[in-house]
């Protein structure tokens, strides 16, 4: 009994004074666009960083994507949270950070994982929820079909707007519902209107009729979360000063994640 009980303290001093393994993280850069994987074109990527610097520039808020071709063993939520500290994106005071963190698919590692996470000071404007209508709505689909480019600009075209006040996810909720009643309301006009031109049509050739390639009209099409931001990037590919670097912004563990 002596003797286990002497194996186990030496195992556990052993364990307590062993170094603690370091957590991977990739090295701290002055871009905010850093596309290890090769998914994004030399022209993408600079689209992508003057718009993400003009944002910085005229908000104080600061959006980092990251594309990796591995999460190195790491969750993807906790390797983007160690990222966004450890980098210290946004600003000190305000916290205002954002992480667009972007696992691609390989023949090593096939599953792709994206995830959105939101400093401290953000956490309101983009909480949980949100974050993942945003990854689902938007990022899936363009992911799934190797469109990285595509993906985060659907993104951003909603996240700028929300960090600098212009709509929220109240809105946005407001706006789902409203989608859906329309695209409710429309099926059963379109219904009862086939339903009344087929009748005519069968009382006028005294018999029935098939509807014959006659088009099914219900339903709403979602395309982008509003009119006004759908798209591409379009103005922010002007040239601007260069991005000035990280403010040492914190994060708390918030946002989502999504696999495609």
């Amino acid at each position: 009994m002596k003797r286990l009980f002497l194996t186990i303290l030496v195992l556990v001093a052993t364990t307590l004074l062993l170094p603690a393994q370091e957590r991977w993280c990739p090295e701290p850069t002055n871009h905010l666009v850093n596309d290890y994987a090769g998914e994004l074109s030399t022209d993408e990527a600079k689209m992508l960083e003057q718009r993400l610097v003009a944002f910085n520039d005229s908000t104080s808020n600061q959006i980092l994507v990251i594309i990796t071709p591995s999460l190195h063993g790491c969750e993807i939520m906790e390797l983007g949270t160690r990222i966004g500290t450890s980098w210290g994106v946004g600003q000190k005071e305000l916290k205002n950070g954002v992480v667009i963190l972007i696992k691609s698919k390989t023949d090593e590692e096939p599953d792709g994982d994206v995830a959105l996470i939101p400093g401290y000071g953000l956490e309101g404007a983009l909480p949980d929820a949100f974050c993942k209508h945003i990854i689902d709505d938007n990022m899936i689909g363009p992911l799934s079909d190797g469109n990285y480019y595509k993906a985060i600009s659907r993104a951003l075209d909603v996240i700028e707007p929300v960090c600098r006040g212009e709509y929220s996810y109240n809105d946005y909720k407001r706006k789902e519902n409203r989608e859906a009643l329309f695209g409710l309301l429309g099926f059963i006009v379109v219904t009862v209107l086939v339903t009344i031109l087929l009748s005519k049509v069968a009382k006028k050739h005294g018999g029935g009729s098939s509807n014959g390639g006659t088009p099914f009209l219900g339903g709403s099409s979602r395309g982008g979360y509003w009119g006004g931001y759908s798209g591409s990037s379009g103005g922010f590919g002007h040239s601007s000063g260069g991005f000035g670097g990280f403010g040492g912004g914190s994060f708390g563990g918030g946002g989502a994640h999504g696999k495609f």
